[in-house]
């Protein structure tokens, strides 16, 4: 719909317009938990767990987009071409690698520096769905991620892979506002403060449902195989284990005999 925006004579990409405004946002919101006195995490430490997550992210989404390339096009005649290479390196990403980059850079520091991981999460957890609702406008903007045809769709004028002309399902405003339930679900219930350490497995379980529905509305060409999409598959896999993963927060801590 609006893949620039123009300022001063620049062609700025809303796609980052919305990242970065999502990112601010989202760091915004954990720093404002972490000043309510709940977490044990300090604002410091916040700070430098945030760096790392971007970074992390980025290096994640951007592995996981060469990898998908080189699996469907490896066998192309451009696929070595410098002009193929440069489309795939500066695009977006994609959001599964993203929160694998993240979640492991986390991780490391959380390690390094000795921190109790699950008041980090319970922390953290909620700004990562608002981060990704801003991303997923960016897409809307970008038309990028696009919907399938439908006539009650949305026609881009402008969009830079998605046809247009084209009636197609909003499916990147779906999922934005999909995102933005979650993470209101999980700041109006507190369920961490009833059993710490369980908003990263609600999250994972919440996200991995609601991103297999979405992907049967997805249009973008070359979604995955074998049926499913590639990140269907993937929400497959995080579901059981982050159900797991809940039971095993929920089970009451043995008294020492």
């Amino acid at each position: 719909m609006l893949p620039y925006l123009h300022i001063l004579g620049r062609a700025i990409p809303m796609y980052w317009v919305c990242g970065l405004t999502g990112l601010v946002l989202a760091g915004g919101l954990a720093m404002l938990r972490q000043r309510g006195g709940r977490f044990r995490t300090a604002a410091d430490d916040v700070l430098h767990i945030l760096l790392l997550c971007l970074v992390g992210a980025m290096l994640g989404a951007k592995a996981f987009q060469v990898v998908g390339f080189v699996f469907k096009h490896a066998s192309h005649p451009g696929f070595w071409t410098l002009k193929a290479w440069m489309g795939v390196l500066s695009g977006g990403g994609v959001f599964y690698g993203g929160l694998i980059g993240a979640f492991a850079a986390m991780l490391l520091y959380i390690r390094k520096y000795r921190l109790d991981f699950w008041d980090a999460a319970d922390l953290l957890i909620p700004s990562v769905p608002l981060f990704h609702a801003f991303g997923r406008l960016g897409c809307f903007c970008a038309g990028c991620c696009y919907g399938l045809e439908a006539a009650w769709g949305v026609a881009f004028a402008h969009a830079l892979s998605a046809p247009n002309g084209v009636p197609l399902v909003p499916v990147q405003l779906f999922e934005a506002g999909f995102n933005l339930l979650v993470m209101a679900a999980l700041l109006a219930l507190r369920p961490e403060r009833r059993r710490p350490g369980i908003l990263l497995p609600l999250y994972l379980m919440a996200y991995a449902v609601g991103r297999f529905a979405l992907e049967f509305f997805r249009g973008d060409a070359s979604r995955g195989v074998f049926l499913l999409s590639t990140s269907q598959w993937i929400s497959l896999a995080i579901l059981p284990a982050a159900a797991m993963l809940l039971i095993k927060r929920l089970k009451p801590e043995r008294e020492d005999l």
